[in-house]
């Protein structure tokens, strides 16, 4: 079968990831290809005719057969190409995923600004019209059960909406590791100004500086707890995060904390930093997925932090044991655990991770969903 899978970029990121371990995932049963040339287009049109006949050009680029698989196309980051592919799928000849990461409405002003205003004057029934539909040749995919629940909210019958989580790349975390982190982390801290220790251990967060990450949480966490170190795989990359990573950097710096931001760029991959950790920290308060939560099992080390029940029920659900993880930071508590990790847990929570999160696992729920598509009792 064709299967296309649709986003505007493939610049680094989350999406971006997710694009590419589906492609991986279904490449041996599949013809998949890949369309991500359409880039952001958030102006709005200067009437309404004007942004049609725009959406119609984009129509054309759009595939005629098979099945198309959007990723965030409801995003407000191209309005035009969010009505062309409603357009394709009010046509009937190809059927359609839409698979939700994130939602315009959740703290997102200029992405839900571009929606309202995009045939050049506020159309409240217009964007939310292209966004969520209910056509019988469309299914809508969601990462976690909370995120079906916000869809069917919105509008989306409960009975069109899947949740299909992202693919966790156990090929290359359970692959072993012949790098030494800790040298080239102490020079990256070198020429950066941090201080490591590389006799010392140390917690990966591995994720970038961002606000909603609550990176300062995970300084914090270090400044009490005793012989710990902390790396913080990637620096902050918009303008607000980058404010927010440089107060970060003067604490760190002020108070000579063992923490390191960005030594993910001195690593071809993050491998390296993820077998060489002691623990995987997390104390971000809100994610679309939850990778954190999963890919330190598979290299054997324990994941720590807080918890964000509306992203772990699933996981919890599938038998993952995450009790150990905080709503409140609790200095004592992680340094009990961290002190004698428990390794039933590792292995029981690294067997969930293979059986429900691989890129076989991924494949088999796809099928299924593939399966109900084309089903033309469906249709």
């Amino acid at each position: 079968m064709k299967i296309y899978l649709l986003h505007y970029h493939l610049k680094p990121g989350g999406v971006t990831t997710v694009i590419r371990n589906t492609q991986r995932a279904l490449a041996a049963r599949h013809e998949v290809s890949i369309l991500a040339d359409w880039g952001y287009d958030e102006r709005p049109a200067a009437n309404r005719e004007t942004f049609l006949a725009e959406a119609r050009a984009l129509l054309k680029r759009l595939p005629q057969e098979g099945v198309l698989h959007t990723h965030n196309i409801g995003l407000g980051k191209n309005p035009r190409l969010t009505c062309a592919v409603k357009w394709l799928a009010e046509q009937g000849h190809v059927r359609l995923l839409n698979q939700v990461h994130d939602f315009p409405e959740e703290n997102r002003p200029a992405s839900l600004h571009a929606l309202r205003h995009c045939t050049g004057e506020r159309d409240e029934r217009f964007w939310r019209a292209i966004c969520y539909y209910d056509l019988p040749n469309v299914l809508w995919v969601t990462l976690t059960s909370a995120d079906a629940d916000k869809l069917a909210a919105r509008g989306v019958p409960p009975g069109k909406i899947r949740v299909l989580p992202n693919p966790v790349d156990d090929e290359f975390f359970t692959r072993p590791c012949t790098v030494d982190a800790r040298p080239i982390i102490a020079a990256y801290a070198r020429e950066h100004g941090y201080h490591f220790d590389p006799h010392k251990p140390f917690l990966l967060s591995p994720m970038k500086v961002m606000e909603r990450k609550n990176n300062a949480e995970a300084v914090a966490l270090i400044k009490k707890l005793r012989g710990w170190q902390l790396v913080i795989s990637l620096d902050a990359s918009s303008p607000r995060d980058r404010a927010y990573s440089e107060r970060l950097k003067r604490r760190i710096r002020r108070d000579k904390l063992p923490v390191v931001i960005g030594a993910g760029q001195a690593f071809e991959n993050p491998l390296p930093l993820f077998h060489a950790a002691e623990a995987i920290l997390t104390t971000s308060r809100q994610e679309g997925f939850g990778y954190a939560f999963l890919e330190g099992w598979l290299c054997g080390k324990p994941v720590i932090g807080r918890d964000i029940p509306e992203v772990t029920r699933d996981f919890t659900a599938a038998g993952m044991d995450l009790r150990h993880l905080y709503r409140e930071a609790d200095p004592q508590a992680l340094e009990r655990f961290l002190s004698h990790p428990p390794p039933r847990l590792v292995a029981r929570n690294r067997r969930v991770v293979l059986a429900h999160y691989s890129l076989h696992a991924f494949a088999r729920r796809y099928e299924t969903l593939l399966r109900e598509l084309c089903d033309k009792r469906h249709a």
